[in-house]
């Protein structure tokens, strides 16, 4: 049993990241290697062994590890049985499966906000993908015809689904294709409209800005002192200026008409 779990981790883990690269990754051929040696062979598994424990340990949240549970419990119960048993036997390995549900799970939820049709064919497509990996796995336990069957009918699916998807992105591609030429054929139809509105409301604009502008450098013009200066004068002002002043107050207030006619002289 635990070296099925081995298998199973290595199928959870491995292959889901090798799709990914297939899907995401143009190919690049590849370069010819001559074959390892045997020590070269076992100095790269110490190597990596060495390196395997030197890596902090992963970790999940509770909220992760819940939302992986419960995406895989909804849509693969064979998968969610066997998660049981990995976390019992394997719990580091059963981290690194957590983690990547968690993202297979999430990058579904981004389908599913998006374009629900393609969220219904990536989430049939990773099913599929589930099966075809615990069928690897199992087959590598022990060799079985039926096992093989089963295996060619899921790749069926599997192929049948990318295809189906690949539509999809067409389909839906063409549509954006479509409203785009919509947009170009209307442009192209009122350009003239169009420049015109635009130039009318621009130069509107620049003459307004510059009424503004004038309006607030011009001088406000001087005003007319029209009230009487003499209105204000008292006696005793009219005794501080001269003395002759003095004669034209009477009492507390100034002969104004008189003071006027001296003003004039």
């Amino acid at each position: 049993m635990r070296r099925f779990l081995v298998i199973l981790a290595t199928a959870l883990i491995g292959l889901p990241l090798l799709a990914q690269a297939d899907n995401d990754v143009p190919k690049k051929p590849a370069k010819r290697t001559e074959a390892p040696s045997a020590k070269q062979t076992e100095s790269d598994k110490a190597s990596r062994r060495t390196a395997d424990s030197a890596k902090p340990p992963l970790t999940i949240t509770a909220d992760e590890e819940a939302a992986a549970v419960a995406f895989v419990k909804q849509h693969h119960k064979d998968l969610f049985e066997l998660l049981i048993h990995l976390k019992e036997g394997l719990p580091q390995e059963y981290e690194r499966a957590i983690r990547d549900l968690s993202r297979a799970s999430d990058r579904l939820a981004q389908f599913e906000k998006r374009d629900s049709g393609r969220y219904q064919l990536e989430l049939q497509l990773w099913q599929a993908e589930s099966r075809r990996q615990l069928l690897t796995a199992r087959l590598q336990m022990g060799y079985d015809e039926s096992l093989l069957s089963e295996l060619r009918e899921v790749l069926k699916e599997e192929q049948n689904l990318e295809l189906a998807v690949l539509r999809h992105e067409r389909e839906r591609l063409a549509g954006r294709i479509a409203k785009i030429d919509e947009q170009i054929a209307m442009e192209e139809n009122h350009a003239e409209a169009s420049i015109e509105r635009k130039f009318t409301a621009l130069a509107k604009a620049a003459k307004n800005s510059e009424r503004n502008v004038n309006n607030k450098t011009r001088k406000p013009p001087a005003r007319k002192n029209t009230k009487d200066p003499t209105s204000i004068w008292s006696a005793a002002t009219c005794r501080r200026f001269s003395p002759w002043c003095e004669a034209l107050c009477s009492g507390s207030k100034i002969d104004r008409q008189r003071l006027k006619k001296i003003l004039k002289r």
